[in-house]
């Protein structure tokens, strides 16, 4: 299959640690392996086009939903195109998206995200999926997880983060409605109930509200945003995490996760 894309960059937007059920093949044109709504797939780019490696048509609206392929980014665009000291990235990594995830798997991810790298986590994703979920090796649900146990998690690699992770499964399936409510909430509400639940503090909130909810204003602000924020904005001055939140928010507003995105991917691959 072929989908017509534009202002896509699917290396970028795979690459960029949003998501962990991806593979890449390093030898010749990156393509990447994994599961998308039980369909296990083989993407890759060439130029606007977006191969897939199924002719089953349901997939395509799922490829499109995920990767947000019909959101106009012109917005985005004008606010990133403002910013000289964002330039190369923006440049060199155009066409990067946020993907549409879904929820409970975004929660889960970055509660194993902490104190993590990202080799690790995909490794942990897939362990998951292998052993608990019970169609296609997809990313198990919270019913899934919670019919785990602590034990079972922490021998599948998740060290500390396994009772995190184990007692949030079970909040979400004792109120299943929590997943709507934080979506429908703005940005401070949806916070405050995402930090109630165990392992997540206010930088994977972000995270999770940012991949998991398309809460746009959502900064998540790790030590390389922190580290790349103080450089180019800062002076190099030691400012707080909290500090460079607010900042974001107030210059970028809405657009603001796809700036990090930029500031991110842009410091991951050595370009700012």
């Amino acid at each position: 299959m072929k989908i017509r894309t534009k202002n896509f960059n699917l290396e970028a937007t795979l690459d960029s640690a949003q998501v962990f059920g991806f593979v890449k093949n390093e030898e010749g044109l990156p393509k990447y392996t994994g599961i998308l709504k039980g369909v296990n797939l083989t993407l890759w780019q060439e130029g606007p086009v977006l191969n897939v490696s199924t002719e089953e048509k349901s997939i395509k609206k799922h490829i499109e939903t995920y990767f947000d392929l019909k959101r106009d980014l012109s917005q985005e665009y004008a606010v990133l195109e403002r910013e000289e000291k964002l330039r190369e990235s923006f440049e060199k990594f155009k066409g990067l998206r946020i993907i549409r995830q879904d929820s409970w798997e975004a929660i889960a991810c970055f509660i194993i995200s902490a104190n993590n790298n990202f080799k690790r986590i995909q490794n942990i994703w897939h362990q998951l999926s292998e052993n608990l979920s019970r169609k296609n090796s997809c990313f198990p649900s919270f019913d899934e997880v919670a019919a785990s146990s602590e034990k079972e998690l922490r021998d599948l690699g998740l060290g500390y983060r396994a009772p995190y992770l184990f007692k949030t499964a079970q909040g979400v399936k004792e109120n299943p409605e929590c997943l709507n409510q934080i979506r429908k909430s703005d940005y401070e509400e949806a916070k405050r109930l995402l930090v109630q639940f165990p392992g997540i503090g206010p930088k994977v909130a972000d995270c999770v509200l940012l991949y998991g909810f398309q809460k746009y204003e959502a900064f998540p602000v790790d030590v390389w945003i922190l580290r790349i924020m103080r450089k180019l904005y800062f002076g190099n001055r030691k400012v707080s995490e909290k500090r460079v939140l607010e900042y974001a928010q107030k210059r970028w507003g809405s657009c603001a996760g796809y700036v990090q995105q930029y500031v991110f991917h842009g410091g991951r691959m050595g370009v700012l």
